[in-house]
Parts: C-alpha cells; structure tokens; sequence
C-alpha cells in the first residue's frame, strides 16, 4: 500500500513538472505571437535602432563562430569589416545560442523568434525556481513567475526596445535577489547565489549590476541593526563579492585596458540623467493604460504600489515590508522626483536613464504580489484568476503595440536584411574622432597617405588583413580597420612598422612600409586578456569543485581556519 501511494506521489510530482514545463513554453510562445510570428512578420523598428545593434551583434558572434574564433573581441560584421570593439564593453555571452541557431541554417528573423521564446522560457523556469527555494508553495511560485516575466516593464524591453542584453539581465536577477535575500534574511552561507546571478547580470549587461549594487547598500541600510548583531552576514556579503570580480575579471580588465589606450566616445558623453528621467505624471499614466511603448512598470504594479502605501501598517512580514517600501523608492527614484542633476558628475551616469530602475522595482513588488500579504488572494482560484489576468494584460498590450504603430511590422525578409552601421545612437565604442558618415563613404581598400608604394593583392578575412607591396618609399598606407588595441603587424615580412592609430584619417590603422614584402595585421589576444580570462575560468573551476566536495562531505570545511565562520550557520 505504501509502495503503491510513493508511485502516486512521485508519478503526481512529474506531472506537475511536465505540465509547469508546457505551460511556460506555451505562455512563451503566446507572449510574442502578436510582434514576432503574426502573419510572418515581426514588429520592430529597423535602421539605427537598438534591434539592429543587437542583430548585428549576433551576426558578428555566428561569423567567428564560421572563422573558428569562439571567443571573438572585435565584430567584423559591423561597419562593413572595418570592425566596432563591441565585444569587449558588451560581453557576448548570452549571444551564443543564437549564433548557433545561425550556424543551424535559420535565417535572423528565425533566430530572432526562438531566441525571443527560449529567454521568455529561461525567466519563467528560474524565476519559479529562485521563488520555490525560499517559499516552497507551488501556486505562488507560480504567480511570481507570471507576474515578473511577463511584466510590463520587461516587454517594454523586449519588444519594444528589444535590447537583448537588458532582457537577458532579467534572467539572472532573481538568482541575484535569491543571494541577497539569504545573506541579509536567510542562510547566510548561501552566498553563492548572489555570485552566480551578479556575474551572470555583468556578462548579459553592463548597466544592470549597477542597479542591484545600489540595491544592495539600500537593503544593507535596512538591516543594518542585524549587521551589527550578526556581522559575520557581511562576511559572506564580502566573499560574494569576492568571488563575483574574479569571475568578472575576464570582463573587466579587457575593457579598462582598451580605455587605458585609446580615448572613446563612450568616456567622453554627457550625461542623460536628469534629461532621462521620466515624469512622474508620465510614469503613472504609461502604467494605468498598461503601455509597453513607454518605459513604465504597468497597471498591475503601480495598482501594488498604491494599496501598499495605503495598507503599508498590515504587512506582518518585516522582509515584505522592506521589499515594498524600496520598490516604491525605486520607482520614484526612477522619476523627476528625484534630483538627478546631482549626479550627472558621478558613475551614476552610467545608467543613462533613471527609469531603468524599474527593474528592481518590478522584481521587489513581483515578489510581494506572489507573497500576498495583505490575502487578496489566498484561493487557488485567485491565483490562477490573477496569473489569467496578467497574461491577458500581457496579450492587450502587444497588441496595441502592433496596432498603434503597423507600419513598423515588416516581413520576415525585411527584417533578414542587416544595417553594418547600425552600431547604436551614442556609438559609444568609437574612438574619439571617428566620423561615421565618413566610413560609410569609404572605400574598403588599403590607401598610401603617404610616401610611395605598389599595393597589391589585398585581402580580409576577419580581423586578418593583408597585402604585398613593393617600391615602397616610407609610405604610410592606412588599413580599412580601426586601429584599436591589440591589432599588430608582427607576422608582416619586409620592412613593416608597428601599427598605429591615424587620427587624422577617421583613426584607422596605419603601417609604415620601405622596400618589398608582405603586410600582415591581425588582432591578437593581450597579455591582459590572457590572464583575466584564466583568473576568471580557474576561479570558476575552484567554485564548482569547493560546491562538489561540499556536498559530498569529502571535507569538514568547518575545521579549516579562516573559512569557520562562513561556514557556520547562524
């Protein structure tokens, strides 16, 4: 009899998993129908627009992928071979399964289509489960995944904006709030959670760790009478840290040793934050008409945010009670409210735009809706009624994208079609000097600026450029590359000089040449590169064996000095 109720249990608890597996994939599907599959068309705005810089990035991962080069750190795709360093500021990380749906044989549209459904699928699955591992209630874990992944903020995002780096952030943001809750709330030796979810945000988007570094001195504040009870929470706070800038070292070095040698439009640009803000009129209007063509955080939550300011006194629970007064905070930090100009001087004008931060507003009151702590919905019918509700929210107002703006839907063809320039509004990754425009005109062959030379038999193949050249009298011949860091001509033959930055010919690389022989440039890993990227990977290895012999109880870690106090629980 018991053998037989096991087999029920355990033959209930896969079907539950296969029909919560199902149902994701299907809402995943369904939430893109209207913008990306109706009638073979999918809704965007092309040209110089963030679909096209995204695109672009995937076409230029899938064309290394062709060359061989799987970790590529300039895009050749883009400006028509002449190059964009993209890769080092914005990691390609997140990129790579749609690249290889590329190397399948799918056409971008195709790509764009299921790489669009397989990160609905991926927030949906990790959000349930970062719920689930603190309050193990099925049908709220549920609510959470509904309520967060199809928030309005974050489909303002994807098909809206479609910045696919932001949208992929979102994925990892649970597990980084699953991290803080435990070293601040729960057990603290769970701090790995917010290594894996922060270092996960940093590889998807370079702006987002920003928001949830500020969210966690906010939620340090909160709690700082606990911190001085149990000081031993910061510890953890301080490994985590630890181990998320090593594993972010192959991130960070690269980018900073590219800004040491050049000066790029990026450290140049004004800040936007005060003109980036959003009026809080504005903000609570886009919401109230639940309107994903404006950044906003939708009906549902500004609903939330009002009922809690009103019952705030009935929140029992003093985590919930937190959560929601920051995720008010936030939202209005998002704002004018809030004196932006202040900061135009500061790294927070990194964030670009304020309203970003409805981000961790819109997790922080996901959380609270699926917590119910106020019992709006202690049914399982009110459950399943407000996760019915947020999807049909979900489905109006893709569909009033569509139809308010129709004729930004363009055919599967259409969108196939790539724009090389499209390297984002601020060309931010552009040395100082380049003009655009220019490039665009330029003909994509070695010139002689100066001295004489016979050039011939030129090619290009990636980042590998090459001629012969014979007759040559001190002749300075500019390459059709930007000459970023890294790029040398050590594998020349013949009198060949170092490669240089001509900054007045659009900063393009330029060599010296004097006899006959053969030019050869290339990009070539740094030494900084080198290293960072095995810092990172071993630091990676130690995590994944230390967790290993952690559960198989192959070593006390309790009685290792140094790491006793990490390792006790509270």
């Amino acid at each position: 009899m018991q053998l037989t109720l096991f087999k029920n249990q355990k033959t209930k608890k896969i079907a539950v998993i296969v029909f919560t597996i199902i149902l994701f994939a299907l809402v995943s599907l369904l939430a893109i129908y209207q913008t990306e599959i109706y009638q073979g068309k999918i809704w965007s705005y092309l040209g110089t627009s963030d679909n096209r810089f995204h695109m672009m990035r995937i076409e230029g991962l899938y064309h290394s992928l062709q060359r061989h080069q799987f970790f590529p750190f300039i895009n050749m795709s883009f400006m028509n071979g002449f190059g964009y360093i993209v890769n080092i500021f914005y990691s390609d990380f997140l990129l790579y399964p749609a690249a290889f749906l590329r190397l399948l044989g799918f056409t971008s549209a195709q790509t764009i289509v299921i790489y669009f459904w397989l990160l609905n699928f991926l927030t949906f699955g990790v959000a349930f489960l970062c719920y689930y591992k603190v309050s193990p209630k099925y049908l709220n874990s549920l609510v959470f995944s509904f309520v967060y992944t199809l928030s309005t903020y974050r489909l303002h995002d994807m098909l809206f904006r479609q910045d696919i780096g932001e949208v992929g952030a979102f994925i990892f943001l649970p597990i980084a709030v699953l991290g803080i809750y435990e070293i601040f709330y729960g057990e603290r030796k769970h701090w790995l959670y917010l290594v894996f979810g922060m270092t996960g945000i940093i590889y998807s988007h370079a702006i987002s760790p920003i928001l949830v570094a500020v969210f966690i001195v906010i939620v340090a504040l909160a709690q700082i009478k606990t911190l001085k009870a149990e000081p031993q929470r910061l510890l953890s706070l301080l490994w985590a840290t630890l181990c998320s800038g090593l594993l972010s070292l192959a991130y960070f070095i690269p980018m900073m040793e590219q800004v040491r040698h050049t000066k790029f439009v990026l450290t140049q640009t004004s800040s936007l934050l005060p003109k980036g803000a959003t009026d809080m009129a504005d903000m609570v209007t886009w919401s109230l008409n639940n309107n994903i063509g404006q950044p906003n955080i939708g009906l549902l939550m500004i609903i939330t945010a009002f009922v809690l300011i009103i019952s705030f006194t009935k929140i029992k629970n003093p985590i919930l009670k937190q959560f929601s007064v920051i995720g008010i905070l936030l939202l209005l930090g998002g704002t004018k409210v809030m004196p932006w100009v202040i900061f135009n001087n500061t790294p927070f004008k990194m964030i670009q735009y304020p309203w970003r931060f409805d981000m961790i507003a819109t997790i922080l009151l996901a959380i609270v809706i699926a917590a119910d702590p106020l019992n709006f919905f202690t049914s399982k019918y009110a459950k399943v009624g407000l996760m019915t509700l947020v999807f049909l929210f979900a489905m109006s107002s893709s569909y009033r994208l569509v139809n308010g703006a129709p004729l930004q839907r363009n055919t599967y063809a259409e969108y196939n079609e790539q724009e090389p320039f499209s390297i984002g509004a601020g060309q931010e990754y552009l040395p100082v000097g380049t003009n655009l425009a220019k490039l665009q005109r330029a003909s994509h062959k070695p010139k002689i600026m100066a001295g004489k030379a016979q050039v011939t038999n030129f090619k290009q193949y990636g980042t590998r450029l090459s001629f012969d050249f014979k007759h040559a009298k001190n002749a300075k011949v500019d390459l059709p590359i930007i000459a970023y860091y890294g790029f040398e001509s050590t594998q020349s033959r013949g009198r060949v000089s170092k490669v240089v930055m001509d900054k007045k010919n659009n900063n393009l690389a330029q060599v010296t040449i004097n006899g006959s022989g053969k030019v050869t440039v290339d990009y070539f890993e740094t030494m900084a590169q080198k290293v960072s990227r095995r810092m990172s990977f071993l630091t990676l290895l130690a995590i994944i064996a230390i967790v290993f012999i952690n559960k198989l109880h192959l070593v006390d870690f309790d009685k290792i000095e140094g790491l006793r106090n990490i390792n006790r629980s509270k």
